[in-house]
């Protein structure tokens, strides 16, 4: 019975009116017209001065062989897009009246099943059901039923949330069959989340000076400190619990619900199932499911500054090395690797001038499992990633110099350093009268392996995050620059 009065609150509250927009757009317009053998790029323009519509497209992006013959009559203009960008493998988003063309990443996989109570197997309508790290999810029906569409062709973890029970990911490799079966996943109830629901309602307690210096700290930490990180926001603190883990103030955060983050740098709105924020010595660990969904842009110009900032957030990223990785492209993709090597005189880490071939420092696998693979590391690893400088900021609170005397790339609080040696030592640049502050360094990462030897998966991510922590840039750019799989960069 309380089991059922849970539900039903929950049902309760998850139900919401919506207001129909009855004002017509641009895109119910009715027109017919006629394509004789043009290329699509043409019938655009054709389309565009029979009802001065404004496109917004990149060029590289519109097949040119494709060759259209077709004539509509009396159609409204959004069935004549759906049909007339299809044939290209393309779709289109209106925003205040502009057409935004994007190419559509084509995939006939769909998930689809049935979400119920593991006792009662009573359905639980509106659950969160999303692939893990990507813009596909949907929430379920009053009967607990849900379909996912257009999946890549890819492995991926099924997540499943609902409030007041515990949290279900369950892996799906590539070849494994999903068409044409109804999965039923059963949730069990959580007892701590049911007690936090028992006591919905109550005010909540002021947070202690000490709880708010510590979500400060995870605030900058767990966002990160990169340009795009001063454009996301955390929508409900409430929901995280820190706790202080020794006399050197090493903490862990986790979440009682699902943390809401806004990054307005890239045009998303990611929702974060947090199981474990990490803290100790300097490094962090992060481990958790995260859903994206894009924001509205306001405007054309808006749209255009979030595919640029993604694009850059791509390159030189965790997904970015891992997909070069693994298609066997670092060098094409401007990526070079180097061993650390810890020196206990300087408590530093610091990388050989002369490093060994990739292939001897590290290795990935094929596994029987399609786009699943093995890593392999005989050591901890620097990653250069030559597409890009580090920023000024960075500059100030990376740059140091080392207890002998030779200029460091250095990320203080973590103790860890790398030697620059691109070619020419630091030294030469100050005959030439250059601050160390002036000489552009490219960007450069640690990976710290917990274990020598972990799976990843295409498109690139680490199946086992607890196996890696990260240092310099990519812990500097953190959650505000993460991109969900299925990005794709033009």
């Amino acid at each position: 019975m309380h089991r059922n009065i849970i539900v039903s609150l929950l049902l309760f509250v998850a139900i919401k009116i919506t207001a129909q927009d009855n004002q017509n757009s641009v895109l119910d317009h009715k027109l017919s017209i006629e394509f004789d053998d043009v290329s699509l790029p043409n019938a655009l323009r054709q389309l565009n001065r029979e009802v001065s519509l404004s496109f917004s497209y990149n060029s590289n992006i519109i097949p040119r062989d494709t060759r259209i013959t077709e004539r509509y009559e009396n159609v409204s203009l959004r069935l004549l897009l759906d049909d007339l960008l299809s044939k290209g493998n393309l779709y289109y988003r209106e925003v205040q009246g502009t057409i935004i063309i994007l190419k559509r990443i084509y995939s006939e996989r769909k998930i689809q099943g049935k979400v119920v109570d593991v006792e009662t197997q009573e359905p639980l309508p509106f659950a969160n059901v999303f692939i893990d790290n990507s813009t596909l999810g949907v929430a379920t029906d009053l009967d607990g039923n849900f379909v996912i569409e257009n999946i890549p062709d890819i492995g991926f973890n099924l997540v499943v949330s609902y409030v007041g029970y515990e949290s279900k990911s369950i892996p799906f490799n590539y070849k494994q069959e999903v068409e044409d079966r109804r999965f039923i996943i059963e949730m069990k109830i959580d007892p701590i989340a049911l007690e936090s629901i028992q006591v919905i309602g109550k005010a909540r307690r002021r947070k202690t000076r000490e709880a708010r210096r510590l979500f400060k700290r995870f605030e900058e930490e767990f966002l990160g400190k990169s340009e795009n990180a001063k454009s996301c926001v955390i929508v409900n603190p409430e929901v995280l619990e820190f706790e202080i883990l020794d006399s050197l103030d090493n903490y862990r955060v986790t979440a009682e619900d699902m943390l809401f983050v806004e990054n307005r740098a890239l045009g998303f709105r990611v929702s974060y199932l947090l199981e474990e924020f990490r803290f100790e010595n300097g490094l962090k660990m992060n481990i958790g499911k995260a859903q994206f969904k894009e924001l509205e842009p306001k405007s054309r110009r808006q749209y255009r500054n979030w595919e640029e900032a993604r694009e850059k957030a791509y390159k030189g990223s965790v997904q970015h090395f891992l997909n070069a990785l693994i298609t066997g492209k670092l060098d094409q993709e401007g990526f070079k690797i180097n061993v650390i090597n810890y020196d206990s005189v300087t408590s530093e880490y610091t990388t050989p001038l002369n490093p060994a071939p990739v292939n001897e420092i590290i290795q990935v696998e094929k596994t029987d499992k399609e786009y699943l693979y093995t890593l392999k590391a005989r050591q901890d690893i620097e990653v250069t990633y030559t597409g890009e400088y580090e920023d000024d900021e960075y500059k100030k609170l990376y740059r140091s110099s080392s207890k002998s005397g030779n200029y460091k790339y250095t990320d203080k609080k973590a103790r860890t350093s790398i030697e620059f040696s691109n070619g020419q030592s630091l030294t030469s640049y100050q005959v030439f009268g250059m601050d160390l502050e002036d000489v552009e360094l490219f960007q450069k990462s640690i990976i710290f392996f917990n274990n020598h030897e972990t799976p990843i998966g295409f498109p690139g991510q680490f199946l086992r995050p607890r196996d890696v922590t990260f240092g310099g840039w990519w812990r500097w750019g953190a959650f505000s620059d993460w991109l969900p799989l299925n990005y794709r960069p033009n």
